[in-house]
């Protein structure tokens, strides 16, 4: 390692904690990681640009209090920023019939095949789906045989299952809402 770069480790390993501390006692409800980003940031720029560091207006600690606390400020701010932008999702109330629970359901809970209000959802598959809704008759679970028949086999093994899983959970749905709309 460089003699550069030996300092700029030392360095850090002597002012980090020290920086994490005096924002522990200027935040004391902040979140520990948002105190060591706001730290490693205050020393990464010191390292970045040292010529904003001016010796004639205090001490280096001084500085990099001062610096610590604006970096502080900007990351508390941002995340206030994103947390307000955030939809708050415990607002929407749905009628526990209406939530989408259903769709998490497994295969094992379809209605049988054979009900009678079954045969005019599974006429308007699309084909990915009756391709699907064979396989799923058929007893099979591999993600990989799904993608294969769906041509997802491009697609990351994540993506493959996001999208089987998708397309099985909408077939689940229709399913069981026509089999209960019937009963």
């Amino acid at each position: 390692m460089s003699p550069d770069r030996l300092a700029t480790a030392a360095f850090a390993d002597a002012y980090l904690e020290l920086l994490i501390t005096h924002l522990r006692a200027k935040h004391p409800n902040a979140d520990d990681h948002v105190r060591c980003s706001a730290a490693s940031d205050a020393l990464i720029s010191l390292f970045k640009n040292p010529a904003r560091y001016d010796p004639t207006r205090g001490s280096l600690a001084v500085y990099l209090r001062m610096s610590v606390v604006g970096d502080m400020r900007n990351l508390l701010k941002c995340e206030r920023r994103h947390h307000d932008r955030r939809e708050n999702w415990d607002s929407v109330e749905l009628d526990a019939d209406a939530r989408n629970s259903e769709a998490e359901a497994d295969e094992d809970d379809l209605p049988a095949f054979d009900h009678p209000a079954l045969a005019s959802v599974i006429a308007a598959f699309t084909v990915a789906e009756l391709a699907a809704f064979k396989l799923m008759r058929d007893g099979v679970r591999r993600t990989e045989v799904f993608a294969d028949v769906l041509g997802l086999g491009h697609l990351s093994a994540g993506d493959q299952t996001t999208q089987v899983k998708r397309i099985k959970d909408r077939i689940i749905v229709r399913l069981r809402r026509a089999a209960e709309g019937e009963s």
